[in-house]
């Protein structure tokens, strides 16, 4: 790990949120992307929860003041735990990077710039690329969602990246950050909530590496039917405020039978 103790006497701009439960084999990736960020008004909590690894161990040996280490005693969960922290937060900006993803060395410069250039923009986010276990692209495809396709499809489906979001930090004080009736998809809610009535923009340059591995949340079999029941309960959230019109309720719908064939299918075939 490397060791960064040069420290800026002024308040930090951005404030990094990265929770943590047993992701030993990448969380240097990710903590290293930030060392490196060519952008160095920045402050780092990183949120232990529980790990029964040697992510602790590893993070005990981090000496960077600029990287405040907070080891829960209770497991809380991801929203939780970026609940918890939010108060402790002196940054204008919040940015999330998941402890298993990578930041490009620029996106903390790309992103503060944009919403400093863009008063009316309350949320940032980039296109982002997939790496695998070993660094390696997948597929060396790049995910990319335009501004018309935002309006349409993000009210059904999270088409964006949540280690590419950062965000205005006053947006708190209208729009709270946790519902803990969420267990899979709190920050999307969160994201849905704010592009009710602000705007959202997704920059089209890559600024994150997004990490698929066996081990995430999102593979356990007994989270398959928690999220696509928070996928009905997003999408009745989006009809009832608005979201949904005569543009995109073709979309709306084709989501909709999607994963209603997806929880069928969980049921008859895998008995879950």
């Amino acid at each position: 790990m490397q060791n960064v103790i040069k420290v800026s006497k002024s308040c930090p701009k951005v404030s990094i949120l990265m929770p943590t439960f047993n992701c030993e084999k990448y969380i240097s990736y990710a903590i290293n992307s930030i060392l490196q960020q060519s952008y160095t008004k920045w402050e780092l909590f990183v949120v232990d929860d529980c790990s029964t690894d040697n992510t602790k161990f590893f993070l005990s040996k981090i000496f960077d003041k600029r990287i405040k280490i907070i080891i829960l005693r209770k497991r809380v969960g991801p929203y939780i735990a970026i609940n918890n922290v939010l108060k402790k937060c002196r940054g204008e900006y919040i940015a999330f990077l998941d402890s298993d993803d990578v930041a490009h060395k620029d996106r903390l410069k790309f992103q503060v710039n944009f919403l400093n250039k863009n008063a009316d923009t309350t949320l940032v986010a980039s296109k982002f690329k997939k790496i695998d276990e070993n660094n390696a692209y997948i597929k060396n495809k790049t995910y990319y969602i335009s501004p018309n396709e935002l309006k349409i499809k993000f009210p059904c489906e999270n088409l964006i990246c949540n280690s590419s979001v950062m965000f205005r930090k006053n947006i708190l004080n209208e729009i709270k950050f946790l519902n803990k009736k969420y267990f899979y998809s709190n920050d999307y809610f969160f994201y849905l909530k704010i592009f009710k009535n602000n705007k959202i923009k997704i920059l089209n340059r890559i600024l994150v590496f997004y990490r698929e591995h066996n081990f995430q949340r999102t593979k356990e079999k007994q989270m398959q039917k928690k999220i696509i029941l928070e996928n009905f309960k997003n999408l009745n959230w989006s009809k009832k405020n608005g979201l949904v019109n005569k543009k995109n309720f073709h979309f709306y719908y084709k989501t909709y039978i999607k994963n209603l064939c997806k929880l069928l299918y969980l049921i008859i075939f895998r008995k879950l």
